[in-house]
């Protein structure tokens, strides 16, 4: 009787077992699916393939008051099959969805049914974008081909496999043979540089193998199923990163793999893009890697110190950090998902793909909220950054201490940055007291060191210093007329005391005209009466003067503007670092807007408030640029001429009817620009594409230069090569 209740047992254990079994086969999820490659906004988070339906949840982070919109011809395509979109719930589908104040929303699309089996599908909309080759995270491919080994000690990116090389050493080998037995194990011949070795690779058991290179011992290894490296197995509790002292002649290099990319992919170039801010410059600089045919590459990119960098932004937008000195191997796998770094120091790389930065941004438009909600709109944002590091650091306790530093301070940045950003949406850009001494306590006595670590600090730097001298700009007044004071008192300018007069009623002037423009609406009757005063006599009185004077006071008002610069820098609490910094980006730019060299006795002054090496060459190359530049010489080029042919024109037909009388019967291409105008220079730096572009239709270009100094005008011209038969170009006199 027992031994029957028993076979009764077991027979209600089994059907039990095979009832849930049937359950389990109608569903397979994949909670944190693996994406080859997308250059869309939509993340996939989750899929679950049941019976009779497919689910994709999503999570798409970006700006408030935008939309995006889910077309009902998005699809999945499996094996070779289209899969149609059936419906959407957390967002309305094929209608527009505006973002709400988070900048994020989480939504699930259902498809027909997926074959329960499917490893890897796309989720298309036709036409539009793509996002490839999504995969479960565990997924274990048989064999060897396009797999990635990992140190089980150390936790390192080890060895990786390919049909078309291994990577092994921070280098990609070809493979001379391979002999693979059906579970993957046997022996592969690579060969790099001459150099051959033999790789041997061991059966799988308890989901490690043993492999051997050469004649290095036996490394126990594990595979990488996720898009990163997992946990590292030991601890990192090394604090900071490499300081060079900001010199001008360091480097990283990097070389890396783009491999098997889809033709889309492709259709973005064949090389490689490496985005990096010069501090000193304040501006992002692109370096550029040619990709072989297979998608290998290598670049060195000039660093000036510890820096946060975007590699291929057009397709992935790999977001790191590299330090000077140092050489790393990047692989981007479009296939598997996978991004990995190998090298002699990558853990923290490494890390960042697999806990990727926390980003508190946002942006304060005109009309669009008040400051003080949207101070506490960031302060929210920047609470949940903390708490989802927090919730990292719980779950992933071998964090390094570099991790969490660099997490820390690149929230922290994009707080501050964010915040005073929202200087350029209140009037006269001026920031109430609490709300920028909260960013001053709470961000800029926290910054990153180096302060090259995080992209944002330029901006945060250059927003929360010039925020904070704008008061003393005020009270300073105009530099030209200090200078016109300065030096008759200095003995340096001999001027009578009618012209003395004229500069003091000129000054008295423009500050009358500056609040009239303030008060007039209208835009053509601001320009009206600019152009008004410029004729005025008052104002053609003052134009000479300066004209006469023109080199010595803008040596009095450069040479000056060194202490302006330092003593705001150190009112804004800089340390001596930032303070040089700040002077070598001020002198740079002083170059830049000016487009010609600054005075012997301010760059003597400079180099001696400059003692940063990085900051003293960049200041020093574009010094020397402009010298260069100046010594050329225009004698004899028909393309400049003289506006005294029209001095005596009045009115905007008439000007315009002079000007153009030579070339009747043509067309003429009409551009007015000054050099004071960054988007009148950076359109004069491609005038060659467009000279190019209109050779067909003998277009005349007529570029009418405004309030420029005629040193500046002539070295925008010859910096950029504006010149030829069929270009001509004026100066205007007109000073504001």
């Amino acid at each position: 009787m027992m031994k029957h209740m028993k076979l009764k047992l077991i027979a209600l254990l089994w059907v039990t077992f095979a009832v849930v079994c049937t359950w389990a086969s109608d569903s397979v999820v994949w909670h944190h699916p693996v994406v080859g490659y997308t250059h869309s906004i939509v993340e996939v988070t989750k899929v679950v393939l049941h019976a009779d339906r497919t689910e994709v949840s999503c999570h798409v982070h970006y700006p408030s008051g935008y939309w995006i919109q889910i077309l009902r011809t998005t699809e999945l395509q499996a094996d070779g099959r289209n899969f149609p979109v059936r419906d959407a719930s957390g967002i309305p589908l094929g209608e527009r969805y505006t973002m709400p104040e988070s900048d994020e929303v989480d939504f699930t699309l259902t498809f027909d049914a997926v074959p329960l089996g499917t490893v890897k599908m796309n989720l298309v909309e036709p036409g539009g974008w793509t996002v490839y080759n999504i995969r479960p995270e565990d997924y274990r491919p048989e064999g060897m081909e396009d797999t990635y080994w990992r140190d089980v000690r150390t936790g390192d990116w080890f060895v990786g496999f390919s049909g078309d090389g291994v990577i092994y050493d921070g280098k990609v080998w070809s493979v001379v043979s391979r002999e693979e037995r059906r579970d993957g194990h046997g022996q592969w011949v690579i060969a790099y540089g001459g150099e051959q070795l033999a790789v041997e690779v061991g059966k799988e058991k308890r989901g490690t193998r043993r492999i051997t290179v050469g004649k290095e011992p036996a490394v126990e290894c594990s595979l990488i199923t996720g898009a990163a490296l997992p946990d590292y197995p030991v601890e990192d509790l090394r604090e900071g990163f490499k300081d060079n002292g900001y010199r001008a002649d360091d480097s990283v290099t990097i070389v890396g793999w783009m491999k098997d990319m889809p033709a889309e992919a492709w259709e973005k170039g064949r090389s490689v893009e490496i985005l990096r801010n010069n501090i000193f410059t304040d501006k992002q600089e692109s370096f550029v890697a040619a990709m072989d045919s297979t998608g290998r590459f290598s670049v060195r990119v000039p660093l000036v110190n510890t820096s946060e960098i975007y590699i291929d932004i057009g397709r992935k937008g790999i977001n790191t950090v590299v330090e000077p000195g140092e050489t790393y191997f990047l692989l981007h796998d479009f296939s598997t998902g996978h991004v990995l770094f190998m090298g002699e120091d990558v853990r923290f790389q490494n890390e960042l793909q697999a806990h990727p930065p926390l980003y508190v941004d946002g942006y304060l438009r005109k009309g669009q909220g008040t400051v003080d909600e949207f101070r506490t709109q960031m302060e929210e944002k920047y609470r949940h950054a903390v708490e989802e590091l927090s919730r990292r650091v719980g779950e992933h306790s071998n964090l390094s201490r570099r991790y969490r530093y660099f997490m820390e301070s690149f929230a922290l940045t994009g707080l501050g940055r964010s915040m005073m950003q929202a200087r350029f949406a209140v009037p006269d850009w001026q920031l109430p007291e609490d709300y920028v001494d909260f960013v001053r306590t709470k961000v800029w006595q926290r910054p990153p060191k180096p302060y090259t670590l995080c992209q944002n600090f330029g901006i945060l730097m250059r927003d929360y210093i010039g925020h904070s001298s704008k008061a003393k700009d005020k009270a300073r007044g105009n530099a030209v007329f200090n200078a016109f004071k300065r030096l008759r008192q200095q003995g340096e300018i001999s001027m009578t005391e009618e012209e003395a007069n004229t500069v003091e009623a000129y000054q008295l002037a423009i500050k009358e005209l500056q609040e009239k423009l303030n008060a007039e609406p209208s835009d053509s009757l601001r320009q009206r009466m600019v152009v008004e005063f410029g004729k005025s006599d008052l104002g053609q009185r003052f134009i000479s003067l300066f004209k006469r004077f023109e080199d010595v006071l803008n040596e009095e008002v450069l040479a000056d503007n060194i202490d302006f610069w330092k003593e705001n820098a150190e009112s804004a609490g800089c340390d001596s670092i930032l303070c040089q910094i700040h002077l070598a980006r001020n002198l740079y730019r002083q170059i830049d807007n000016i487009r010609k060299p600054l005075p012997d006795r301010m760059m003597t002054k400079a180099e001696r408030e400059i003692r940063l090496e990085g900051g003293w060459d960049i200041v020093s190359r574009e010094q020397e640029k402009y010298v260069a530049i100046q010594n050329r010489d225009l004698s004899g080029v028909g393309s400049l001429k003289s506006a005294e042919d029209v001095k005596d024109v009045t009115g905007g037909e008439a000007l315009l009817r002079k000007l153009t009388e030579p070339y009747r019967g043509k067309l003429v291409l009409l551009d007015i620009w000054g050099t004071w105008c960054r988007p009148c220079k950076e359109a004069l730096s491609h005038s060659h594409a467009l000279f190019e572009r209109m050779r067909p239709y003998g277009v005349v270009f007529l570029y009418l230069a405004n309030g420029s100094a005629e040193d500046s005008w002539k070295n925008v011209i010859k910096q950029y090569d504006v010149l030829g038969d069929n270009v001509v170009h004026y100066l205007s006199l007109i000073h504001i």
